[in-house]
């Protein structure tokens, strides 16, 4: 089943207004200097921002065909084989961690689109998992993820794992 990451329209709305403010910004800056040339840069990254935020629409954890698979937009896309996975347990997350792809350099990777209950994945070895795609990958032993229906996700992957509440 497919569960949308919760918070993804807020971190959707936050990247297209960014990119909305930058081409702005950048376009009355150079017409105040009669410049139109550096317009371009700011207007780059304007544009940019609008096609990121507009690729957050895909923003999901779903469990599938013996397999996890976790999507935020362009900034993640990883498939884990739930054979991999030794529990899944509710934790939380600070809105000071952030909402983006995200990790504590060491073991963990952090997929959250919102602040407060969250659900945290442990593997049963270290799982590489891309924290900038095609960049920079990290041997995780936690995974982070904030779907909707958060008590109902944590309840059907215990039942794919073959766990209970009690295995706490």
């Amino acid at each position: 089943m497919r569960y949308p990451l919760a918070g993804r329209k807020t971190v959707e709305r936050l990247t297209k207004g960014s990119g909305i403010l930058a081409g702005v910004a950048g376009l009355a800056r150079a017409l105040s200097k009669r410049a139109l040339i550096p317009a371009a840069l700011p207007l780059a990254i304007g544009w940019g921002l609008l096609a990121l935020g507009r690729t957050l629409g895909e923003a999901y954890v779903e469990i599938e065909d013996g397999t996890l698979h976790v999507k935020l937009g362009a900034f993640f896309d990883e498939t884990i084989p739930l054979t991999a996975i030794e529990r899944v347990a509710g934790s939380s997350w600070s809105l000071l961690g952030g909402l983006r792809v995200l990790s504590n350099l060491k073991d963990m990777v952090a997929v959250s689109t919102k602040a407060g209950p969250v659900a945290e994945i442990t593997f049963k070895e270290t799982h590489s998992l891309a924290v900038l795609p095609k960049i920079w990958r990290i041997d995780a032993k936690r995974l982070i993820v904030s779907p909707e229906n958060l008590s109902e996700f944590i309840e059907e992957l215990r039942a794919e794992l073959g766990q209970g509440e009690d295995d706490d």
